[in-house]
């Protein structure tokens, strides 16, 4: 699951029953995809102007990628990517699951080298905690911000080909998170079949 200089880190793979909603277009300009599992969900806008594409996302195990219009995944300088991962023992905090990752970094780049920046505010007292990544995933910077629910982590990835690249689109993550809106949801089964959520609240 990686594409030239890029790639998903395993902490990020979809958890079990990750969708988006089933009435996205494989390809369109803006929007708020929602992500949902059983455990929450949510929704974050794409930078204006760039591409939601959910075929290549779908491909890659997560429910979308993010990148600016006229580039590719392929090509592009900076992509982003948002993704849920489900509390589970071991990860059940916020501190566990950023510990479990930086653990799961330095197996695949032994030479990577990281740090933490500065919390981002989002709306209604969220908090977004940002660990910078440098060396990783062929030579690549990532910032990975992680935001804590009841029973899941939201996580949106900022991945540049260079570090000087990470700095420059920052802004570009900072504003994307802004967007960022919780939404509880509960996803029905029917004969084991995942169907669209149903949502209980939005706060």
């Amino acid at each position: 699951m990686s594409r030239p200089s890029f790639s998903l880190a395993s902490s990020f793979l979809p958890a079990l029953g990750q969708q988006t909603d089933p009435t996205h277009k494989h390809e369109e300009t803006g929007g708020s995809p929602l992500l949902y599992s059983d455990g929450g969900g949510f929704f974050i806008d794409s930078p204006k102007g760039w591409i939601i594409d959910h075929e290549v996302g779908e491909r890659l195990g997560t429910c979308c990628v993010f990148y600016p219009k006229g580039a590719t995944w392929e090509n592009a300088q900076t992509i982003i990517y948002p993704s849920i991962v489900s509390k589970r023992p071991g990860q059940q905090t916020i501190k566990e699951f950023m510990e479990s990752d930086l653990t799961e970094f330095r197996q695949h780049d032994p030479d990577m080298s990281y740090e933490d920046a500065e919390d981002i505010p989002l709306k209604h007292n969220r908090m977004a905690k940002i660990r910078k990544f440098y060396n990783v995933n062929h030579g690549a910077a990532e910032a990975v911000a992680c935001i804590d629910e009841q029973k899941i982590i939201a996580v949106v990835v900022l991945s540049s080909k260079t570090k000087d690249d990470l700095k420059d689109a920052m802004p570009l993550l900072r504003s994307a998170l802004e967007t960022y809106l919780y939404m509880d949801v509960k996803v029905k089964s029917s004969n084991s079949n995942k169907e669209a959520p149903t949502p209980s609240s939005k706060n």
